[in-house]
């Protein structure tokens, strides 16, 4: 077995071990997108301030971006300061195992949640509430996939920076909440102001929602909401990489 496959498996058995982690990584997508379906009178039924499209259909994006958030930009960097608090990164600097392995491992078993947390959404959406697949599948996984690596990339650069868990945690909810906010968990985005809907399509949680929610209707997603995703992405993870410390 590699290093890598061993702290991969190591920070599997981590998360799944933690109930808050694993309800707001795993399951509060899902819950969110059954509360907006159940709670709200005709949520499931079409409305013409969402052009045509139901309450239900247009959280169910945001319910996607939400689980993408909440692992990027809150339990990433918590995990990343526990280790640096922990001495755990320092410690492997002395080893044969380099400590950008259990970066690579952290990085990968949260991608693996936001997948898995992703797909249980929509297929919650299908068979609770008839939502359709998304249409445009090819521009959605490459919508999803741009969306959760602009998140990663500034959770670890959060991580990156925080000496200790706490720490972390922070600076994390510091910028969890307007994350929150500009993709449209409180207020859906097509009914807010039209300059906080500009303001909006500049985050990267805006705008995957918005490149989400095209290719779900069947469209292409705007090239500006791919490349807000990508330029997070990029800034971010080289901004990471520049001030990560080990120790």
């Amino acid at each position: 077995m590699s290093a890598f496959t061993a702290l991969a498996k190591t920070q599997s058995k981590v998360f799944l071990r933690e109930p808050l982690a694993v309800f707001f990584g795993l399951v509060f997508p899902s819950v969110l997108l059954v509360v907006i379906g159940t709670a709200f009178p005709n949520a499931t039924n079409p409305d013409r301030v969402f052009s045509g499209r139901s309450l239900v259909e247009v959280y169910a994006p945001t319910s996607i971006v939400l689980g993408l958030a909440t692992v990027a930009v809150f339990l990433l960097p918590v995990a990343l300061g526990g280790d640096r608090e922990r001495g755990i990164l320092r410690r492997l600097s002395t080893t044969p195992v380099h400590p950008r392995v259990l970066v690579a491992a952290h990085l990968v078993v949260q991608l693996v949640v936001v997948t898995v947390a992703s797909v249980a959404a929509v297929v919650v959406g299908m068979l609770v509430f008839d939502i359709s697949i998304p249409e445009s599948l090819g521009w959605f996984i490459v919508s999803f996939a741009l969306g959760a690596v602009s998140l990663l990339a500034l959770g670890l650069l959060i991580g990156a920076v925080a000496p200790t868990a706490s720490s972390a945690q922070g600076i994390g909810m510091l910028l969890y909440f307007p994350l929150l906010f500009f993709a449209g968990v409180y207020i859906p985005l097509q009914v807010m102001p039209d300059g906080v809907q500009t303001v909006s399509s500049y985050t990267p949680a805006g705008a995957a929602v918005q490149a989400l929610s095209d290719s779900w209707a069947g469209g292409v997603p705007q090239t500006s909401s791919l490349l807000v995703m990508a330029a997070y992405a990029i800034v971010a993870g080289l901004l990471a990489v520049w001030f990560f410390r080990w120790d």
